[in-house]
């Protein structure tokens, strides 16, 4: 008889633990990016912060696009739910729930902190951001079915720079302004922008043309 392929093993001990070395390793992560750039953390320091070896730090995470989705997963975690995503929404539930995420980021600064500084480089954005971007483009065009795909572009890149956490995190650590404080006049700012959309001034803003041009 021909052995039985055998079947992958599972152990919630084994399980507990690759979890364990995992948060290990995003905790040294998170105290590396406290005073440093993201591109300035190597994998050696991030081992040595986490008392792990480097082969374990890239079983668990390969590459950058790895920690940065494990940051993410935290952050979501944390938050107690899918940061801001937005299949579910209308236009007019953009301000409220960016508003709402910048506060919640306040209790979890840290962490929000590490992840926004992880995913600012707009070549390796995480899935979930990805993913968040192209739902809000789908609700921007839902609302506004008169305008063309490039104003749904243009409005939808406009809200989320407002609503990203690099825009929480130079309110708070340039301006010295807390979630609690930047939620809701980042909230003010969506509004005020859906309100014009609507309204129809945003027709106005059509571009200049270039120096030399007639």
């Amino acid at each position: 008889m021909a052995d039985e392929p055998r079947r992958p093993y599972s152990s919630p001990l084994r399980e507990e633990q690759a979890r364990t070395t995992r948060d290990l390793i995003l905790d040294a992560l998170v105290d590396l990016l406290a005073d440093r750039r993201a591109d300035e953390v190597t994998t050696r320091e991030i081992a040595e912060r986490a008392r792990v070896s480097q082969p374990t730090v890239y079983r668990h995470f390969p590459d950058r696009t790895a920690l940065l989705e494990g940051m993410t997963a935290r952050v979501n975690e944390l938050a107690n739910e899918t940061a801001g995503g937005f299949a579910d929404a209308s236009v007019d539930d953009i301000g409220p729930r960016i508003a709402w995420l910048f506060e919640t980021a306040d209790e979890f600064a840290v962490e929000m902190r590490a992840e926004a500084l992880l995913n600012a480089d707009p070549r390796r954005f995480s899935a979930d951001t990805q993913r968040h971007s192209a739902e809000m483009l789908a609700v921007v065009a839902a609302a506004f079915p008169e305008l063309d795909a490039r104003r749904h572009a243009q409005i939808t890149g406009l809200l989320r720079c407002l609503g990203s956490a690099q825009s929480w995190l130079r309110q708070r650590e340039e301006f010295s302004v807390p979630g609690v404080e930047s939620g809701p006049i980042t909230r003010w700012a969506v509004d005020t922008l859906i309100a014009a959309v609507r309204r129809g001034e945003l027709a106005d803003l059509e571009p200049e043309p270039t120096r030399g041009q007639p």
